[in-house]
């Protein structure tokens, strides 16, 4: 999610990027890693599909928080391909097709609202079809039906701060933030290993 994660880490040179909400998904630790250093990694999951429930149930979503918020990032095609490869498409993860509802973050609830106005704004019909409402984009979930059935496993906290770090550069929403702020990380030999090598790419990029 932070640029730096994109630019330092996986060198790639994205186009354009925004903050962005995805509705009916649900941010999971689902991606087995190496106990007591890194031992997971996120995805991101499907859940019942609001296009079928209708935009009585977009309050419900929220108050659920079955949404993920997080940043779109617009690529080449060479820096897609990459980006596959590093994330291990598709051994670790497959890639989800998705519709997501980018907003100008403002720390606070932009998001949310962004999420209601475009909702609100779709009749019945439009609602249900795929093509008619936000921006076609991938993410990524776990590439086995096994780890998407079981139960997450605790990231360490180093990942978790590189989370938090890439919300706070995107001026996510302050409750998403606080929510990741809330997860309790797993057990490590240390904080774990996100960060610090987060700090040695951009240490060689500069």
């Amino acid at each position: 999610m932070a640029s730096s994660t994109m630019i330092n880490l996986r060198e790639l040179s994205p186009l354009a990027s925004s903050a962005a909400v995805l509705p009916a998904h649900e941010l999971r630790f689902n991606i087995p890693g190496v106990p007591l250093v890194e031992p997971s990694s996120a995805s991101v999951e499907p859940v019942d599909n609001i296009m079928e429930k209708g935009m009585d149930d977009v309050e419900t979503i929220i108050e659920r928080g079955q949404l993920v918020h997080g940043v779109l990032y617009k690529l080449t095609e060479d820096d897609f391909a990459r980006i596959c490869s590093t994330e291990g498409v598709p051994f670790a993860y497959s890639l989800h097709r998705c519709r997501c509802i980018p907003y100008a973050g403002d720390g606070k609830r932009a998001g949310e609202d962004c999420l209601r106005r475009v909702m609100g704004e779709l009749d019945e019909f439009n609602m249900k079809s795929t093509n008619e409402w936000g921006v076609p984009a991938f993410t990524l979930r776990a590439a086995r039906e096994k780890w998407r059935r079981d139960d997450d496993i605790a990231p360490s906290q180093s990942y978790l701060n590189v989370l938090i770090q890439g919300a706070k550069e995107f001026r996510l929403d302050e409750t998403y933030l606080q929510k990741l702020q809330q997860i309790e990380a797993g057990r490590t030999f240390g904080p774990g290993m996100a960060e610090e090598l987060l700090r040695r790419a951009e240490n060689r990029r500069r």
